[in-house]
């Protein structure tokens, strides 16, 4: 009789054990849960004919060109695909450390190592395939190749002026992330890879008298994007961060994208938003990509326009059968109406070579920056500053 009741006490206790278990979301593999990454970018840069206004209400002066030395960019964090559908990246950032604020690089100085969240977000693959995935937390919204691809992954020294015109016009922020929604995906063809995403954020910009709102009015972010890659694609899975445009003679394909987002009325303006394209064609040893986007914002009785883009160009050569090397060379430009946040005109030529030590993990690079512009907007604000030209080496290591 015991036994019997010890074996349907065992008998029992299973059923209820399984029974249990269909409630719950079972875990992946457990090394998949927590995947510590890291990433830094060194440079070494020498600036010439920088100029500042170094007395109050004074003129701009020529400052004393010199030697610096920064960490550009450093990212902590952490990523995991801790179920089989769902995957997560969390990343801190602090970046121009060190930075010398008569330097001719754009940016903020650092020299209190303040730290920041770059990344919180999360992605649930609804579907078997790439067709369809959800994103929501904090992160780029999907416009503009240039402001979704990796800061550390692209083969010009920095990236393109203008994705920060760009991402400050969108949300409001130089570095362009926001709090919102995503729904994307992608579908495989022959020859013909087709992708999409669409947005909705918060701007929390916008406000005229108030922080972190956007103020009286309030109306939501829309941002849309879609590809058509044509050859090879420009990703082999769906994701939301977007890798380096040099695919080391891997890939022979285009990538056309279509990109545009819409706000209505805030505190700021009754409308804004930007239309434009962006072009990646990678063909043996030929790495070429490019965008344009105009920027249009409505105000009482006005509308102001602003356009923006680049053209880059790289090209990989073998040298010694040892050394992947690859000269480089980017134009930027950036005009606006005196109405605009950012007027005048920026532009920015940026010639150099880069030596991947391993791919995109390790790489050396030696640029020469030329600047020039007018008006009130990342290059001079016509009273207090005008950037120089520079040269810069730089050493990024990805782990």
């Amino acid at each position: 009789m015991r036994k019997c009741i010890l074996v349907s006490i065992a008998i029992l206790s299973s059923v209820l054990v399984h029974g249990q278990e269909k409630y719950w979301v079972k875990p992946d593999s457990l090394y998949k849960f927590v995947q510590p990454v890291a990433s830094l970018q060194f440079w070494s840069t020498y600036t010439r004919h920088e100029k500042a206004r170094l007395e109050e209400n004074g003129p701009l002066e020529n400052v004393q060109d010199r030697l610096g030395f920064m960490i550009r960019r450093a990212r902590i964090g952490f990523k995991g695909n801790p179920y089989k559908k769902l995957n997560y990246v969390l990343t801190v950032q602090y970046d121009n450390l060190g930075k010398d604020r008569f330097s001719g690089v754009r940016g903020a100085a650092n020299s209190a190592a303040s730290l920041g969240i770059l990344d919180a977000y999360a992605t649930y693959r609804v579907s078997e395939n790439d067709m369809l995935s959800v994103t929501i937390g904090y992160f780029n919204p999907q416009i503009s190749r240039e402001c979704i691809t990796g800061d550390l992954l692209v083969n010009s020294l920095d990236k393109s002026v203008s994705q920060t015109y760009i991402r400050a016009h969108v949300d409001g922020k130089s570095y362009g992330r926001a709090t919102g929604m995503n729904i994307g995906g992608m579908t495989h063809g022959h020859q013909v890879t087709i992708g999409y995403n669409v947005g909705i954020f918060n701007n929390t910009t916008t406000s005229k008298d108030f922080t972190d709102t956007s103020g009286k009015y309030w109306s939501p972010l829309v941002v849309d994007r879609v590809t058509f890659s044509f050859g090879d694609p420009d990703m082999k899975s769906y994701a939301i961060n977007y890798d380096a445009n040099n695919f080391f003679d891997q890939r022979k394909g285009i990538t056309i994208g279509l990109n545009s987002s819409i706000q209505g009325r805030t505190d700021a303006f009754h409308s804004n938003s930007v239309e434009g394209f962006d072009i990646l064609l990678n063909y043996s040893h030929l790495n070429l990509d490019g965008e344009w986007l105009w920027l249009d914002r409505k105000g009482e009785g006005h509308t102001a326009h602003a356009q923006t883009g680049h053209v880059r160009a790289g090209y990989n050569m073998v040298i010694a059968k040892k050394y992947f090397i690859e000269p480089c060379v980017m134009l930027t430009h950036y005009t606006g109406d005196d109405d605009m946040p950012s007027t005048g005109e920026d532009t920015l030529l940026d010639v150099g070579l880069n030596w991947y030590l391993n791919k995109k993990n390790c790489k050396l690079s030696l640029h020469y920056i030329m600047q020039e512009g007018n008006g009130n907007n990342g290059y001079t604000d016509g009273t207090t500053f005008q950037k120089g030209d520079y040269a810069g080496l730089a050493f990024v290591v990805l782990i």
